[in-house]
């Protein structure tokens, strides 16, 4: 909440003072926006990213639910088994138990986070190569500002030029020249 409102002070002082500019040099304050998510989805290079991940996600999910489902057949088979057991097999059973689902609850944690590290592997360069794109657009455009769409700061977009499919096809077009 405090970083929108900072951002729309800062918003508004770029805005006035664009605006008296403008109204000196006669240009008009100019904002284009940009759906980032929409347009890291939407390149080729992102869409393979995606893939990858996705992958990686189904991979992990498979190993955890057989570790489950394994664990799960233990704990059945213990169930059947407790009343024919002492009370200090029952307790080193169930302690067993408890102690491999820790050590699944904490394997599924790991996985969870390995796969946002990977996910952030990907994505980074992908995001830092669509800024510098945005930015080389905002400049050819001669916009004064060019906002992200999704995150909040935009309220109100009819003023702004939308920028997603100019990024995305540039992305791809010189991702394309590359591989050649």
């Amino acid at each position: 909440m405090k970083l929108t409102i900072q951002f729309a002070a800062i918003f508004l002082a770029l805005s006035s003072s664009s605006l008296m500019a403008a109204e000196t040099t006669g240009s008009a304050f100019k904002v284009g926006f940009v759906d980032l998510q929409k347009a890291l989805q939407s390149v080729d290079a992102g869409k393979t990213a995606k893939s990858d991940l996705e992958k990686k996600v189904t991979a992990k999910r498979t190993e955890l639910e057989k570790a489950q489902a394994a664990l799960q057949q233990e704990a059945e088979a213990f169930e059947k088994k407790a009343a024919l057991l002492s009370d200090a097999e029952k307790q080193k059973k169930q302690v067993e138990l408890q102690k491999k689902f820790a050590e699944l609850q904490k394997s599924a944690s790991e996985s969870q986070m390995d796969l946002q590290k990977h996910e952030r592997e990907l994505t980074k360069p992908l995001i830092d190569e669509l800024r510098a794109i945005i930015e080389g657009i905002g400049r050819d455009k001669n916009l004064q500002l060019v906002l992200e769409k999704n995150e909040g700061a935009v309220l109100y977009s009819q003023g702004g030029e939308d920028l997603t499919e100019a990024v995305i096809t540039k992305f791809n077009s010189t991702h394309k020249s590359k591989k050649k």
